[in-house]
């Protein structure tokens, strides 16, 4: 498995530069939470920087490596293919960076939607993604200050507001988003 500086190197060539620098902060949100949750901080870093390696795809050349790759295409996904670059990611974190980790790959593979039942470094790298500094939504600050006490509690304010965000524009919901919510909502 390559070195951090390695990984950087080869996302700086294959990312655009606004991904590249989402990278790193979702990296540096992944680190303090997963100080702050007792999460070691090396699975937490490498699931960060690889979590959206397959942004690098456009939209329709998402859709032919998930064919490639024989990932199931849901009809969501099919309207909306950047939400099968989580799955991709874990993918070629597997195949081109060696990635063996089971919990590393599925941090990775679930950090859009979300899934019932997420360990810890899941929660965080989905959490990090949604809350890292970057971002500035209406909310954002009340979910970074539940992140730090409490990453339940944080993933349902996160999906609510991303239900909230997906209705406003009048856009599909992903049925995994709805049922990370309802799991959490309800196993509180």
């Amino acid at each position: 498995m390559p070195k951090r500086n390695a990984i950087l190197q080869i996302l700086k060539k294959e990312l655009d530069p606004e991904r590249y620098a989402h990278s790193l902060r979702v990296e540096k949100t992944a680190l303090a939470l997963a100080r702050r949750h007792r999460v070691p901080a090396g699975k937490a870093s490498l699931a960060a920087l690889l979590h959206d390696y397959a942004r690098k795809f456009s939209r329709p050349e998402l859709l032919k490596q998930a064919k490639r790759f024989k990932l199931g295409i849901d009809p969501v996904s099919k309207f909306e293919p950047k939400l099968l670059h989580a799955q991709l990611s874990a993918l070629l974190a597997k195949r081109d960076f060696g990635v063996k980790s089971t919990e590393i790959l599925r941090a990775i593979s679930r950090h859009t939607v979300g899934a019932p039942g997420m360990n810890k470094l899941e929660k965080i790298i989905y959490l990090a993604d949604h809350i890292e500094e970057g971002r500035n939504f209406s909310g954002v600050k009340k979910i970074r200050s539940l992140a730090a006490k409490d990453l339940d509690q944080a993933i349902i304010e996160s999906s609510a507001n991303i239900l909230r965000f997906l209705l406003v524009k009048g856009l599909p919901i992903h049925p995994g988003t709805i049922r990370t919510r309802n799991y959490y909502l309800l196993n509180l």
